[in-house]
């Protein structure tokens, strides 16, 4: 009888334990992804360097950082805005031509096509590898998807879509393109693929007034906005959070990375937490964009060499006296100048190997790509730096026949290069003492 209760407690035992052949129940977990966000690069390779506070982004810094995230988060997802090009020029099309290198050696999981992506034709797009979405826009012979999704190793799947406003196109200029209403295709893509994705995400290329209207469609988790008129347009990139739902924008020109670090509980609720980490002198640069940065520069000043005999042919009949001419009248004012950072201007571009770029030398010499300005340094040494008649205008007439007034709104010329993008903080009352004369 005393057996009884220990062979009872043995088979009870064993007809509990688990069985080996079946698998073990695993409690819901709570799951994490990071998204990271760009957008508005405006072709921005490099960032200027001009001035400190500006002194952020560049494909240098942006794939060091993306190769040191991508150790510590592998479920990532990269997506872009759009707006990856400037205007149409030769040098700007180099730019597009290095940044979609780049671009492809980043491994982005969507990019959305802005209409600035489009100014050198769908054809330029088509010759890079680069996952191009757009739920409402159509090119001919560039077929688009209108959604990518992406399954994580933690089980997630997360559904990305594209859309433009239409309003920011001028289809005459863009043979082959059509523009669906994009509201009615959010719609129609959300029904297809909602039961597909745990979670959407809908990149936005408009202003942000229309994109936040987004964030109230159903099925839509987060919605990503990206446009700028222009490159020194301040953007808010505060993030902007409803029902379980987040908006937030792409930083100017590459300076800033957003991130969206995203939990989904066991419950299936979402949490977002959004940061934007600046691309400054902190971050190290990648040693294969620097390469591809050299090769760019290297055909710059190629194009620049190219440029010396055509413009050597040209009438060399001069406008400007060159700041030895002013000095025989205005010793003390040039003076000044001569100890101010206006005066070796040329000198800075030389240190940084930027002496051949016509982005560059518009604002470190005089009258570059004017009748009778800068050359080259060979050809017309005289006038490197950013010498009196940068701001009081050319001045071989007045030093011939002096009068009173010659350049009296010499203020005004400040603007043209003390521009947001490479001088924040300008401030005329405050920087006038600096060369008072």
């Amino acid at each position: 009888m005393k057996l009884f209760p220990i062979v009872l407690l043995v088979f009870l035992s064993t007809c509990l334990a688990p069985r080996p052949d079946l698998p073990t129940p695993v409690a819901a977990e709570a799951r994490k992804l990071l998204v990271v966000y760009t957008g508005n690069l405006l072709a921005e390779l490099k960032p200027c360097g001009c001035a400190k506070e500006e002194d952020q982004g560049g494909i240098e810094r942006r794939m060091q950082y993306l190769n040191d995230i991508r150790k510590s988060k592998p479920n990532l997802l990269l997506v872009d805005t759009g707006d990856h090009f400037k205007e149409p020029t030769r040098q700007g099309k180099l730019k597009a031509q290095t940044l979609m290198t780049a671009t492809e050696k980043m491994s982005y999981d969507a990019v959305a096509v802005g209409e600035r992506d489009l100014v050198y034709g769908s054809k330029f797009l088509e010759n890079h590898p680069i996952p191009f979405i757009s739920s409402n826009i159509t090119l001919e012979n560039f077929p688009l998807q209108k959604t990518r999704i992406k399954e994580f190793s933690n089980g997630l799947k997360v559904a990305v879509m594209a859309i433009v406003d239409p309003d920011l196109f001028y289809l005459k200029n863009h043979a082959g393109l059509s523009i669906s209403d994009p509201e009615q295709i959010v719609t129609q893509e959300i029904e297809r693929i909602q039961k597909s994705a745990d979670i959407i995400v809908l990149l936005t290329h408009m202003e942000k007034e229309k994109a936040l209207n987004y964030l109230d469609k159903d099925g839509v988790d987060i919605v990503i906005n990206g446009h700028i008129s222009s490159e020194t347009d301040t953007v808010d990139m505060k993030p902007i959070y409803k029902a379980e739902k987040v908006f937030v924008q792409s930083s100017p020109r590459g300076q800033k990375m957003g991130e969206l670090h995203i939990t989904l509980d066991e419950m299936g609720k979402i949490t977002f937490e959004q940061d934007m980490v600046k691309l400054d002198s902190s971050i190290n640069k990648d040693p294969e964009m620097l390469k591809l940065y050299q090769s760019y520069n290297n055909e710059v000043e190629a194009i620049f060499f190219e440029s010396l005999t055509a413009k050597r042919n040209k009438d060399k009949v001069s406008v400007y006296a060159g700041d030895t001419v002013c000095k025989n009248c205005h010793s003390v004012a040039h003076d000044k100048w001569s100890s101010s950072r206006h005066g070796r201007a040329y000198e800075t571009l030389r240190k940084i190997n930027k002496a051949f770029d016509p982005e560059c030398l518009i604002c470190h010499v005089v009258g570059y790509n004017t009748a009778g300005g800068f050359i080259s340094e060979l050809d017309t040494p005289e006038l490197k730096n950013v010498q009196c008649e940068v701001c009081h205008g050319a001045g071989k007439k007045h030093a011939s026949a002096p009068a009173p007034g010659f350049g009296n709104n010499a203020h005004k010329a400040c603007k043209n290069c003390h521009v947001k993008n490479h001088s924040p903080k300008f401030n005329f009352t405050q920087y006038w003492p600096k060369i008072k004369h």
